[in-house]
């Protein structure tokens, strides 16, 4: 996925394994993000810094709470055995809004995305496969608008250039019904009231026609 000359690639694999005690039922997914240094000289190789794991909470949350994976789906046995998805994110190159554009390759990779078929085998007490995929079950698409505060002036999709000078960040994830279900900020600068409303606005805005602009929906399977 590329947005301007920002690029991310995302790849999303599978496990198995035993549910959260809490939610016995349900699946998981979990987002993971990577720097490449070759991406930028602001990258260095290594484990991941503030930055990298920043970026992929913030989208893993725009993907958890905005209805995106249907969790219960993921459920083979209830307490026994579910599908956990990882969705790996690597920044091949950075010129500014990581964040966005990490947020629609890590969509796109989990709507492309097919499952082995797996039933839970009682008397074996342990999975077993049939031999056929299914389509990760994708309900909704949260995607994350961005914006950078420069003084009294707030920018949308920043550069590369307007992040290393801005004050603060805010980035939104909205649905396709027009509701904001996440939100992060970054940075030391403040948003007033007004401005926060405002970003919000916009960015229901901005993500309603980049959502019908992109149409990710192409890229799910047909099994």
């Amino acid at each position: 996925m590329h947005l301007g000359k920002s690029r991310v690639i995302a790849g999303v694999k599978y496990d198995m394994g035993t549910p959260f005690s809490d939610t016995p039922d349900q699946g998981v997914c979990t987002v993971m993000s990577e720097f490449v240094p070759m991406a930028s000289p602001l990258f260095e190789s290594g484990p991941p810094n503030e930055m990298s794991i920043e970026l992929a909470r913030v989208v893993d949350r725009g993907i958890r709470h905005g209805g995106c994976v249907n969790y219960e789906k993921l459920c083979v046995k209830t307490g026994k055995m579910v599908y956990i998805l990882f969705d790996d994110l690597y920044t091949i190159d950075y010129t500014g809004n990581l964040i966005d554009c990490a947020s629609i390759a890590a969509l796109t990779a989990l709507i492309n995305c097919k499952l082995p078929h797996a039933k839970w085998n009682e008397a074996k007490g342990d999975v077993e496969w049939d031999g056929s995929y299914w389509a990760a079950p994708i309900e909704e698409l949260p995607l994350t608008a961005t914006f950078v505060k420069i003084g009294d002036i707030i920018c949308v999709d920043p550069s590369l250039e307007e992040e290393l000078i801005a004050d603060g960040r805010i980035s939104i994830s909205t649905n396709s019904k027009g509701f904001v279900t996440s939100m992060q900020k970054g940075g030391t600068g403040l948003f007033s009231f007004d401005e926060v409303y405002n970003c919000m606005k916009k960015a229901v805005e901005v993500t309603s026609a980049l959502r019908e602009k992109l149409n990710l929906w192409q890229y799910k399977p047909k099994l």
